[in-house]
C-alpha cells in the first residue's frame, strides 16, 4: 500500500495524500485531507485513481472498467480531465454558470466534459473500446461540499461520530433492492451484484448525480471505491474514522481492513476534513 503526506499547493497521484493550506474562499478555516490506493490481494493491477487538489478544494476518486489496462485508463483521464475542467483558468462554462457559484452545475459539466472525452477515446481505439470508470468528486465550496457521482463508488459524511451515506449506488444489486427483489444486508446473495449500471465512458452521454451538502467544522467526508464498501459494513468504517483522528493513519486502517477481508477488489480511500484554519497538523 502506498500512502504518504506533504504539504502542496496542487497535486494529483494514485498513491500519495496531502494537507491542505487555507483554502483562499473561506479564510476562517482550512482543509485536512489525506489519500491512499492499493490493488488488494486478489487483482493483479490497481485500476482505481484518485485526485487530491487542495488548492481547488477538489477531491476525487475512480474505479476504471473495461478489462485489461483500459480501466486503468478510463479512471486516470478522469480525474485528470475532471481537475483540468474546474483549474483551468481558460475553460468555457455551460451558458449562465460562473466560478463564483456554488460549484455545483461545474462539478457536473467537468465530468460530463470527461464522459465525453473518455467515451471518443475509446472509440477511436479498439483495444479500450468499452472503457469506463465510477467518478465521485466532492469540491469545496466554502461550508459547503458539492458532491458528484456515477457509478458505485460512494461518499460519506462523519459528523459526531455518526457515519451517513451521501450518494446511492448506480448498480444492478441497489436497482433490485428499490425494487424488493434483493436483501440490502446480503448483497454477496445477488448473481450480479457488482454489475453497475452507470459510468463515465461508456456511451456517448451520462447522467451525473449531484447534490450540494452542508459541511460543519470536524466533518469528515469518506471517498471511496467498492473495494472498501464492499468488503466493510458502514459500522465497521464508522468505527475506524471515530477511532483515529489522524487521516493518513485513519486511510492505512481502512485499507488494511479491507485487505483482512480478503482484499477482492481495488481499494481507494480519500478522506477530508473541515477544520479551523490555525489548527495545526497532528
Amino acid at each position: 500500500m502506498q500512502a504518504r503526506s506533504r504539504r502542496s499547493p496542487l497535486f494529483s497521484a494514485s498513491g500519495t495524500a496531502a494537507i491542505a493550506e487555507p483554502i483562499p474562499h473561506a479564510p476562517a478555516f482550512r482543509l485536512a485531507c489525506a489519500g491512499a490506493t492499493d490493488p488488494g490481494r486478489v487483482r493483479p493491477h490497481n485500476e482505481d485513481r484518485f485526485g487530491v487538489y487542495p488548492d481547488a478544494g477538489l477531491f476525487i476518486v475512480a474505479d476504471g472498467l473495461g478489462g485489461a489496462a483500459a480501466g486503468e485508463v478510463a479512471a486516470r483521464m478522469a480525474v485528470e480531465l475532471v481537475c483540468e475542467s474546474l483549474i483551468d483558468p481558460d475553460v468555457t462554462w455551460p451558458r449562465g454558470t460562473t466560478k463564483s457559484d456554488t460549484g455545483l452545475p461545474l462539478l457536473v459539466d467537468a465530468i460530463q466534459r470527461a464522459n465525453h472525452c473518455i467515451h471518443g477515446a475509446a472509440q477511436r481505439n479498439p483495444a479500450w473500446r468499452g472503457m469506463g470508470t465510477t467518478v465521485v468528486a466532492l469540491l469545496a465550496c466554502g461550508r459547503r461540499a458539492a458532491l458528484a457521482h456515477v457509478g458505485d463508488s460512494r461518499i460519506y459524511r462523519l459528523r459526531e461520530e455518526h457515519l451517513t451515506q451521501l450518494t446511492e449506488d448506480h448498480s444492478l444489486f441497489n436497482e433490485m433492492v428499490r425494487r424488493g427483489r434483493a436483501d440490502p444486508a446480503r448483497p454477496e446473495t445477488f448473481l450480479h451484484h457488482h454489475t453497475i449500471t452507470r459510468a463515465v465512458g461508456t456511451d456517448a452521454d451520462v447522467e451525473v448525480d449531484a447534490r450540494l451538502v452542508d459541511a460543519s467544522l470536524g466533518d469528515v467526508f469518506l471517498l471511496c471505491s467498492d473495494g472498501l464498501s464492499g468488503a466493510l459494513a458502514r459500522g465497521e468504517i464508522e468505527g475506524i474514522l471515530v477511532a483515529h483522528a489522524d487521516l493518513d493513519e485513519a486511510a492505512e486502517r481502512l485499507i488494511s481492513a479491507a485487505n483482512h477481508r480478503g482484499g477482492p477488489d481495488n481499494i481507494t480511500v480519500v478522506l477530508v476534513r473541515w477544520e479551523p484554519a490555525s489548527r495545526t497538523r497532528r
